[in-house]
């Protein structure tokens, strides 16, 4: 029957023609619009998780490739960073693994004395080479000495913890709740 009454409706009314008034286009732009700023800020965030993840992955291989140039070369293989380039280095290869901008590393009461030594030395020498504290030294026999890797970037944190005796890498991370800041 509703098929029937607007068969009907047009032929009594022949001046009137079918199609979207201006409210209902502008609707349809509105949930259209609504729609792409939601898709596009999770897709933001989305892409910078996935920078996180991949500059951490990173610097997982570049330690375990110093690592192996340490067993290879039968010679202690130190990992220091940068602190003015934000880079990760070892001394074997010479190789080097940059740090995202928004990636802060976080240091152990160990690691900034050794930073605030290297600091106090870097005034006395004006020396611009000082300005990088060894993190983790891989040794010949497999091992390694130094601390953790801590890293933050916003609510992500990400520890790289690296075994005394093997020398194993250990990539841990997790994102806080947003309430406990």
């Amino acid at each position: 029957m509703n098929g029937n009454l607007s068969i009907w409706y047009y032929s009594q009314h022949p001046d009137r023609q079918r199609g979207f008034t201006l409210v209902e286009l502008i609707v349809v732009v509105a949930i259209m619009g609504m729609g792409l700023s939601l898709f596009l800020g999770i897709n933001y965030r989305q892409r910078e998780a996935f920078r996180w993840r991949a500059n951490l992955r990173e610097l997982q291989v570049f330690l375990k490739v110093a690592r192996s140039y340490a067993v290879l070369e039968r010679r202690a293989n130190p990992c220091s960073f940068n602190f003015k380039d934000r880079t990760f280095s070892e001394k074997l290869r010479r190789k080097k693994v940059v740090l995202t901008a928004a990636a802060e590393l976080v240091l152990s009461p160990e690691q900034q004395a050794l930073r605030d030594a290297a600091a106090s030395d870097d005034d006395a020498d004006n020396d611009s080479e000082k300005s990088e504290i060894v993190m983790i030294t891989f040794f010949a026999d497999g091992g390694a000495a130094g601390g953790p890797i801590a890293l933050k970037s916003g609510r992500r944190h990400a520890r790289l913890a690296v075994d005394a005796l093997t020398g194993a890498i250990e990539l841990t991370e997790q994102v806080a709740d947003a309430g406990a800041e």
